[in-house]
């Protein structure tokens, strides 16, 4: 295997859009993955002709994210179906209804259009100074008028999977909707990806080859190799070690610069802490800890024919469930994409968030909240009852990402170029990076790009990014 000048960890949106950036820019790059699936976190795998996501994705981008960076590569990211509305469900009257009816009339419409308007008018650079405020504070100095704080709640709740939904740092939170307002004219804007997640993948790992660059899955790494202060490259395990106890046989690939996508919770498994200082170690040990991480019952349950609705390509939210009162979401695959699962069936996705609790690794706690879920789902929509198809996926590890509280987002979270150790970059979301999900690790990984270049690849204002 060739020297490098870039090694990249992870094929998921960060890792495949920092190489196909980098390769399109004349780097030699190599991108590895100890997966066989394109995707990280974002992978999508077939289970009886249903296929079925890791968690439940849609790609929340106005167009200056992982779209303009398709642009760059000179293809195109297609925008499927998106949203306009939001059902919600009304804990009190147990009914579900619109958004919109909490806000879309008279002065409540004005009061909303005022919120907007302070919001577009805010720099980011002073959103940028909230991180330890609670969105409800910001939004409690621009209005009193509970419609238009339920809007923004209940998207926290859609978005950034928040379990506790009136903590929920200002400054992540209003980035979103300043970005989404500025380029969607929307609150909120998510989409389906035509074509499909695996095409999604698959188009910026072809990016990154036709430009010379290298992609290998089922192929770990070892180490993050660090001497004198500096990136020298990685270590291999050895192809078909027989034992799995084999150590030291390690294949060494040489490179100056290395972009980790690993979330805070497996860094540190690559690059020895011994690197790197006390108190950046420290960040990340306090963000990886079981309590910050974004966690939730998910399920995937299929009917013969589609269940009632206010509208089928809409992403439904709720703040308290029937039984377990925590909060969820829940949409139909298959209005948005036929294509993931059999002629006939819908396939719908839902998630109960449970990282309030703090008891991930209690199994028996972990099933009689999916039994406690499955049993509500079927009070909001009776018609999951009569189910072809059914499966549940625990969101912990991997994991959503790290919860978006006041005190744990931007500079709360490690920085994203390594202090000390030239060459070393983390693109992931979990550390310091604005945005959502999918979208959120791709800006993460321009913003490395960019700082190994040199250079802006497109005007800031064409994209927020750090």
């Amino acid at each position: 295997m060739s020297d490098f000048d870039v090694i990249v960890i992870g094929t998921g949106a960060a890792g495949l859009a920092s190489a196909a950036l980098l390769a399109k820019e004349g780097k030699r790059v190599l991108a590895l993955d100890r997966s066989p699936y394109l995707g990280g976190r974002g992978m999508a795998t077939e289970d009886e002709g249903y296929q079925l996501n890791l968690g439940a994705h849609l790609l929340e981008d106005p167009g200056s994210g992982l779209t303009r960076i398709f642009d760059h590569l000179g293809m195109t990211l297609g925008h499927g179906p998106s949203n306009s509305d939001m059902p919600v469900w009304d804990h009190d009257t147990e009914t579900w209804g619109s958004i919109r009816d909490r806000y879309a009339r008279g002065a409540d419409k004005d009061e909303l259009k005022a919120v907007i308007n302070a919001l577009l008018e805010t720099p980011y650079e002073e959103l940028d100074r909230l991180d330890d405020l609670p969105m409800r504070t910001w939004l409690n100095r621009h209005t009193s008028n509970q419609g238009v704080v339920d809007l923004f709640e209940f998207i926290t709740v859609m978005e950034c999977m928040t379990e506790d939904w009136w903590d929920h740092s200002a400054s992540d939170n209003l980035f979103n909707r300043k970005m989404h307002y500025g380029e969607q004219r929307t609150a909120a804007y998510s989409f389906w990806p035509e074509g499909g997640w695996d095409k999604l993948f698959h188009d910026l790992r072809d990016a990154v080859v036709k430009n010379g660059g290298e992609v290998e899955l089922a192929r770990p790494v070892g180490q993050v190799l660090i001497d004198g202060g500096s990136v020298h490259g990685v270590s291999l395990p050895r192809v078909g070690a027989s034992l799995q106890n084999e150590i030291f046989h390690d294949e060494i690939v040489s490179a100056p610069a290395v972009i980790s996508t690993l979330p805070v919770w497996n860094v540190l498994d690559l690059i020895s802490e011994r690197h790197l200082p006390d108190w950046y170690v420290n960040q990340i040990r306090t963000l990886a800890q079981d309590r910050w991480r974004v966690s939730y019952a998910h399920l995937s349950i299929a009917t013969a024919e589609p269940i009632p609705v206010l509208d089928r390509r809409e992403i439904a939210t709720w703040l308290h469930a029937p039984l377990s009162r925590t909060s969820g979401f829940m949409f139909e695959q298959t209005a948005l994409d036929p294509s993931v699962a059999p002629e006939g069936r819908h396939l719908y996705v839902m998630g109960a968030m449970l990282h309030k609790y703090n008891r991930g690794r209690d199994k028996e706690f972990v099933k009689q909240k999916f039994d406690e879920f499955e049993e509500e789902v079927e009070i909001m929509w009776p018609g999951l009852k009569d189910s072809v198809f059914k499966r549940r996926t625990y969101v912990f590890e991997p994991s959503f990402g790290v919860i978006q509280k006041p005190g744990l987002v931007g500079k709360f979270r490690p920085h994203w170029k390594a202090p000390n150790i030239d060459g070393l970059y983390f693109a992931s979301e979990t550390f310091q990076s604005r945005g959502i999900g999918i979208d959120r690790a791709a800006r993460a990984g321009l913003s490395c790009v960019e700082d190994i270049l040199g250079k802006r690849l497109w005007p800031l204002e064409e994209g927020w990014r750090y």
